[in-house]
């Protein structure tokens, strides 16, 4: 079988435009009319996908503004400039950004050895001019470049968050290169520690790199890294040899989240979200008051990339 990358618009899903990046060992699925979703990463060596999709909600357009979580698709979208709904430099942004909720616009094209899928769009409240660049060699890794630009005349105060989410089996392993790690106040968390932070994987005895017990009853947790060893989070499925890892330079991204739910603790949902970011906490002006947000200057460009490995 060659290995060569090829890519593919001549599909749709649920009626939606879909475009394919595939070599020999990895399968990715694009959905650009639906805020530039990566649907869907197979694992074709072991026939695995890697990403969850939510069932209950069907694969469609949102309107703007919407509440995330009751659209919330799975797969693996973008947020910027915010996670929970707030105003910044003067405006009300919505809940999980701008950006999700929009189709992109997209072009593609190869280069020897890989192909690539670029897509854009401008911020409808910020004005901010967002490029993400797929690429797929031969191998298994998926590399995405992101580009985020401020054309207007305000600083604008932001988040930025890859927003991965996975879904999970009875051995999945979850590894996350973090020091300082917050547990915040969500949920119904396997324990919570005293002061509500702790050193990574030990909480109060519990080893949060294992899935909880959740016999008695489900567990849902919202962990922030605030401080990283490594620009590394990710899963590991033993039982069907294969796993994501996403990894990046921490210094363009220099926090970590982790949202799960296990058990069904959350809407009756199992997933695991990675949510790699440029600071915490959930509020952006608490953020930026306290150092740990970042502000996009009036004129100026943000550029980084990151990297999802299929490993074994």
């Amino acid at each position: 079988m060659s290995t060569s990358p090829r890519l593919s618009t001549e599909w749709s899903l649920a009626g939606q435009q879909a475009v394919i990046l595939e070599n020999a060992e990895t399968r990715i699925v694009v959905l650009p009319g639906l805020g530039g979703k990566v649907m869907s990463i197979v694992d074709k060596r072991v026939d695995s996908e890697l990403l969850w999709r939510n069932d209950r909600v069907p694969i469609r357009p949102a309107a703007f503004g919407s509440g995330y979580d009751d659209q919330f698709l799975g797969g693996w979208d973008e947020l910027y400039p915010n996670d929970e709904p707030e105003d910044l430099a003067g405006e009300p942004v919505p809940d999980h950004g701008e950006l999700w909720a929009v189709p992109w616009h997209w072009s593609t094209g190869s280069d020897p050895g890989q192909v690539w899928l670029e897509l854009s769009v401008r911020g409808a409240v910020t004005g901010t001019e967002v490029t993400k660049r797929l690429t797929l060699g031969a191998g298994p890794d998926l590399i995405v470049d992101y580009r985020i630009a401020n054309t207007g005349r305000i600083d604008q105060p932001f988040l930025w968050k890859s927003h991965v989410a996975v879904g999970l089996r009875p051995d999945t392993a979850i590894d996350l290169a973090a020091g300082d790690v917050l547990m915040h106040e969500f949920g119904d968390p396997r324990v919570r520690p005293d002061g509500s932070s702790f050193t990574w994987p030990w909480a109060s005895g519990h080893d949060l790199r294992t899935l909880p017990d959740t016999t008695a009853r489900g567990v849902s947790e919202f962990l922030i890294a605030t401080t990283l060893e490594r620009g590394e989070c990710g899963v590991r499925h033993p039982s069907a040899g294969t796993g994501l890892q996403l990894s990046w330079d921490r210094a363009d991204l220099p926090s970590c989240w982790l949202f799960a739910s296990y058990g069904g603790r959350w809407r009756g949902l199992d997933v695991l979200v990675l949510e790699p970011c440029t600071g915490y906490p959930l509020s952006v002006n608490d953020g930026v008051a306290a150092g740990t947000h970042q502000i996009l200057p009036a004129g100026t460009t943000k550029s980084w990339q990151l990297t999802a490995h299929l490993i074994r």
